[in-house]
């Protein structure tokens, strides 16, 4: 027998995959001050020789409970890959709707564009975020001015946990709300390349299809959880395979799962499990 398939192997593996998460889920929380004492993220100084990365802003959308801080350890990466342009939002996601939190990003992410001058932007959205940048994007006019909508795990069919939350907001993240049975509802975007990344470990999402959003890319990743797509390499990787391509919006064809040897075949594929 292999030691890979042992049970005990298995079982330390497991092991180790939860305590990492555990590590991810506390740091979110210990990282949260950050988000309140800055108007935006700081970052060490780079050593790398790279040079600028895409020339697009990022924009980061945080999901419930947090704040900018969220993205602290993204936004120092692609700092480090020649990303230079950034925006974290702040948004009470315990008082507003979700089509008003989705206002908030629509004026920022025009602001963005009229700073830089630039044609478009691209928004990295964690949990609830990527359902306030979905509504945007499908419901607000912002197809289009978002090149790249990269969700990481978002309840896009909802999760069965917002059914017990005591703040009616939480409760449009209910399977079959109003607000989701909207999106879902409408086509996929046609000018926005949207990308739905989910965690096999994450605990947050119930039952774990609902990341599942119809008619985009959707990555699968093993041995991650909800907090842990924020610290994670291959999300890294998947991020940067999409901010780094210039490929126009390409059809999106339903395939089996597969497992790309290499980032750039994220680009060529509707459902992956990695």
């Amino acid at each position: 027998m292999k030691l890979k398939h042992h049970p005990l192997h298995k079982a330390s593996r497991l092991g180790w995959d939860i305590a990492r998460e555990s590590a991810a889920s506390i740091l979110t929380y210990e990282l949260y001050p950050l988000g309140l004492i800055s108007k935006s993220l700081p970052t060490l100084p780079s050593l790398s020789l790279r040079g600028p990365g895409s020339k697009l802003p990022v924009l980061f959308i945080h999901g419930i409970f947090h704040n900018r801080s969220t993205f602290a350890w993204l936004k120092q990466r692609l700092y480090s890959k020649g990303f230079r342009q950034f925006k974290e939002v702040n948004l009470l996601t315990s008082i507003h709707p979700i089509p008003r939190l989705a206002e908030q990003v629509a004026r920022e992410t025009r602001l963005l564009i009229k700073k830089y001058n630039v044609p478009q932007v691209d928004i990295i959205a964690h949990s609830m975020g990527g359902v306030i940048g979905r509504y945007f994007v499908q419901l607000l006019g912002g197809d289009g001015l978002v090149r790249n909508l990269i969700t990481l795990g978002t309840p896009h069919r909802g999760t069965e946990w917002s059914r017990y939350s005591i703040i009616p907001h939480i409760r449009e993240l209910t399977p079959q709300s109003r607000t989701l049975e909207l999106l879902n509802d409408c086509p996929p975007p046609k000018h926005t390349r949207a990308i739905a990344v989910s965690g096999d470990l994450d605990i947050v999402i119930r039952p774990k299809d609902c990341t599942w959003w119809d008619g985009v890319r959707n990555i699968h990743l093993s041995r991650v959880g909800h907090a842990g797509l924020l610290f994670s390499t291959r999300v890294l990787d998947i991020i940067l395979s999409h901010l780094n391509t210039d490929e126009p919006m390409m059809q999106m064809n339903r395939t089996s799962p597969l497992k790309p040897n290499t980032p750039s075949k994220i680009l060529n594929k509707t459902h992956l499990t990695i």
